[in-house]
């Protein structure tokens, strides 16, 4: 159920039919990348030496007849009620790989659809059968119990919770596509106003409030968008043609009367033609029957209007775009047990979950599966259901050069202002072989790129470990032992240590083997574009190169180094922190002396940008004073590592005139901070003001959520988007960590809960955003091995989520009937993969795309999101 009035039923057109790789007969160099028949069955030419062929999925052919599904007057009645309006929600959920019919690829798509059946009175409980419009589909028998029967409208855990949580809370709000108020659902017209928590057996064991959180048009103040309150286009509106747009004077003429008022919010769509899968926001002025003057616009109008521009009314909401009600039980105190279930009367129930001791180390050890799935060199051998063979392994088929783009100055990082593809191009491409050492590491995400980066996973991953109770630190997740997988002998006496810490070694050790002979650090290794559709890992085909050292990258991995070796000194283990101390002076050494000089740091690098013109006009001199600029702030956190490791004054130096400059927290600074903080005999008061900085920091965070629809753990100076704004990211983490730790505020560790449950069901599109966690998950992330293999997505992966629509206006994915989803035109079943309500009548909150095409919310990374979440789970694991 929705509503007491409204049923809820999702159908969904059938899933595509999984293509698999096969080795052809005969190896096909001149048909790579293209289709050609294997045994009758398309097949995709792919791999180095073009001897593999990735046969088509097969897309569905049966497909939802919407129209009449939305046809309300031709249901029967169920329960003696009429059905007044039905409301449809379609949603794409699966998609392939398979030829088009000019050759070319096509990723298509399968639908979800939800239907609301609105009725003219609540639905009695009791036996029920819905009987489609025109027979279309088998008469549908069900029993409406509100002690049984899902309310799909309740946003609740579906991961469960630990019986010493801080924070149980769900949420209630339905967005009602296309229904009146803009689809906003006010749950007080039902005169629901409680709920309860039932046992197994259908017992009520609790009983809260149902209390409003927010209303469609309360703002959202650090939401991370333009504006607090967003525009959408009306749902049901009709689009009217635009005849024609002068950008001068900002005057829209349209076809027909349009019926717009001085004043009203629209929405311009398709302005650049077929491709344009932008919206232009602003406010009618003006107004005549046939033209207005668009004023207040939040977008560029195109030069030349192209054919199929429409214009429709537009509103303004929150992200939720609807009423959101609040069910807190965190007040209920069980001992352990399950499933339970949320109930409202005259409703139904929630989603079942557990209470247990051990709810947070089970999501711990998903996110660890997660990290494994990522790794690179070796064979994922199925110890978590997951298998690839071994990948990216120099001197087994594959041969990685060296370049002279250092990661620094490349658009993989954020100082970056070339594009890494030029990685492996004249006068970048150094025609010299990478040692057979560079593997390992994590593949950063669906692509192969390991990046310096994700040495904030291990840092993540060591302060979790530091801060669980030692008796709680022997934590098993069955990842590889070191000395099983790492030839060092180092590493031979570390079998016993936990697994989280072989963890951080495995993703250390590669960046250490990146390591020169001066010290300084490679930032990582690149292929020359990103995947091919329908190649994996193991059968890549494009040039591979490692970047050429920076001294960013460099302070960088001094830093986590330095921590890594502090930790494993503590834990008995000299050979291996000798390594990564030795490896950490060295690397901090080589960093120095870049900072010193970085015009002879990087003399190559600068005559390659010289001569291939990459400085662009200002030459050198800007470049350098920004790199430098940055570099002082890893500077800040490599000093405060090895000053708390060492005890140096050189490098305690460093840290104190650096921090009397600059006091900031985020990310590496707060990296620096802490080791400050935590080594004996730093400056009392420095370490006071570090202390209060953090706690400060933390009433930030925690504050904000006080202001969000659906609290999670973003800080409000966060934008939306690309990991800020779904997953926690790594700056969330460690300061809410490092506060709690401080001052064992129960605020924090309450908003940290909500945090990672925001991203496993208690969201307003009731999905679990981590693969291998929740009754509802994301299917197809932006994992490139799992579809080229043609098999599930592993688990242990959390996507980014929710992005917003402007940022995500991707022409090629919304667009011409060979797009994915297709908005224009009718062939190749276009209409059939069409969102529905158009994407800006969506809420922020509704518009979830599944399909790995969606970058912004199907993409994750180990070090945004997995390292993130693991690290999260751990925390909150020691906790109980």
């Amino acid at each position: 159920m929705a509503t007491p009035d409204i049923i809820a039923v999702e159908l969904r057109d059938p899933s595509f039919l999984r293509g698999q790789i096969m080795a052809l007969p005969q190896p096909k160099p001149q048909m790579l990348g293209r289709w050609i028949a294997v045994d009758g069955v398309p097949g995709l030419v792919i791999g180095p030496k073009a001897a593999h062929a990735r046969l088509a999925d097969t897309p569905p052919d049966i497909f939802l007849d919407r129209n009449s599904v939305d046809a309300a007057g031709l249901y029967g009645e169920i329960g003696g009620r009429r059905v007044i309006a039905v409301h449809r929600k379609s949603m794409p959920y699966d998609s392939g790989l398979y030829p088009g019919p000019n050759g070319d690829t096509r990723t298509g798509a399968a639908f979800k659809h939800q239907i609301y059946l609105k009725l003219d009175g609540p639905l009695p409980q009791g036996k029920h059968v819905i009987r489609w419009p025109n027979g279309m589909l088998a008469d549908q028998s069900f029993t409406f119990d509100d002690r049984t029967t899902r309310a799909m409208a309740i946003r609740s855990t579906q991961l469960g919770h630990a019986i010493k949580d801080a924070t149980k809370t769900a949420y209630l709000a339905l967005w009602l596509p296309g229904g009146k108020n803009d689809g906003a659902v006010d749950f007080r017209d039902y005169h629901i106003n409680g709920f309860d928590v039932v046992d197994p057996e259908g017992m009520t064991v609790f009983s809260g409030v149902v209390s409003l959180r927010k209303s469609p048009d309360d703002a959202e103040p650090g939401n991370g968008l333009p504006k607090t309150l967003l525009d959408y286009t009306a749902a049901t509106a009709p689009r009217i043609a635009i005849r024609s747009l002068d950008t001068n004077t900002r005057r829209v003429t349209t076809v027909a009367p349009h019926g717009l008022t001085d004043g009203q919010r629209v929405s311009l769509e398709r302005l650049g033609g077929e491709q344009d899968a932008r919206a232009v926001f602003g406010t009618v002025a003006d107004a005549t029957a046939n033209a207005f003057t668009l004023a207040d616009s939040d977008g560029a109008l195109p030069a030349a209007l192209s054919s199929g521009a429409t214009v429709a009314p537009a509103y303004s909401a929150n992200r939720a775009g609807t009423f959101v009600f609040e069910l807190d039980y965190s007040a209920w105190a069980p001992q352990s047990g399950g499933p339970f279930r949320l109930r409202v009367p005259g409703l139904g129930v929630s989603d079942a979950f557990a209470v247990g001791t051990d709810v947070w180390l089970n999501a711990a050890h998903n996110s660890m599966t997660g990290l494994y799935h990522q790794r690179s060199g070796i064979e994922i051998d199925g110890r978590f259901g997951y298998r690839r063979p071994l990948a990216f392994r120099p001197g087994l088929g594959m041969t990685v050069i060296e370049s002279r783009l250092p990661l620094a100055w490349s658009s993989n990082f954020d100082t970056g202002f070339i594009p890494f593809e030029e990685g492996v191009k004249p006068r970048w491409h150094t025609e010299k072989k990478a040692p057979d050492s560079y593997w390992g590491g994590y593949m950063d995400a669906g692509d192969w790129d390991r990046r310096i980066q994700h040495v904030e996973v291990a840092s993540l991953l060591l302060d979790a470990f530091e801060a669980l109770p030692k008796g709680q630190r022997a934590l098993k997740f069955n990842v590889p032992k070191s000395s099983a997988l790492l030839a060092n002998p180092a590493y031979r006496d570390t079998d016993d240590l936990p697994d989280v810490v072989q963890e951080a070694i495995w993703a250390m050790d590669f960046f250490r083997r990146l390591q020169t002979d001066d010290g300084s650090i490679r930032g990582g290794i690149e292929s020359a574009a990103h995947p091919l559709l329908g190649e994996p890992s193991y059968l890549e085909r494009q040039e591979v190169y490692a970047y050429a050292p920076d001294h960013i990258s460099t302070y960088k991995y001094a830093a986590v180094a330095a921590k890594l070796a502090r930790v494993l000194k503590t834990l008995g283990k000299f050979d291996a922190a000798i390594l990564f101390e030795d490896s950490a002076r060295a690397a901090w050494t080589a960093a120095e002396r870049g900072f010193a000089d970085p015009d002879a740091f990087y003399r190559e690098a600068i005559a390659a940008a010289v001569e291939t013109a990459a400085f662009g006009p200002d030459g050198w001199s800007p470049r350098r004073e920004q790199l430098q600029k940055v570099a002082k702030e890893y500077r800040r956190a490599a000093a405060a590592a090895l000053y708390r490791l060492l005890g140096s004054p050189e490098h305690r130096g460093i840290f104190e005139a650096s921090w009397r400059e600059d006091q900031g927290l985020f990310a590496h600074k707060g990296d620096a901070a802490w080791d400050y903080l935590k080594t004996a005999g730093s400056d009392a008061g420095i370490g006071e003001e570090i202390a209060a900085r953090f706690v400060a920091e933390a009433v930030i965070i925690t504050g904000a959520q006080q202001q969000a629809a659906y609290p999670n753990m973003k800080h409000p100076d966060a934008p939306a988007g690309w990991g800020e704004g779904g997953a926690p990211d790594y700056n969330q983490v460690q300061t809410l960590m490092r506060a709690h730790l401080l001052s064992n505020d129960p605020q924090i560790l309450r908003v940290m809960e909500q945090g990672y449950q925001a991203m496993v069901g208690v969201n307003q599109v009731g999905l679990s955003f981590v693969t291998g966690l929740g009754a509802r998950q994301i299917l197809h992330p932006l994992h490139e091995d799992h579809r080229a293999m043609g098999v599930a997505a592993p688990s242990g992966i959390t996507i980014f989520g929710f992005a917003p629509q402007a940022a995500t206006a991707y022409g090629w994915v919304f667009g011409p009937p060979w797009s994915p989803l297709a908005e224009t035109g009718t062939a190749e079943n276009a209409a059939q993969r069409r969102i529905e309500p158009p994407r800006f009548s969506l809420p922020y909150h509704e518009y979830l795309v599944e399909h790995p095409s969606v970058i912004m919310q199907q993409e994750y990374t180990v070090h945004q999101s997995i390292g993130t979440m693991a690290a999260l789970a751990l925390y909150l694991h020691g906790r109980q």
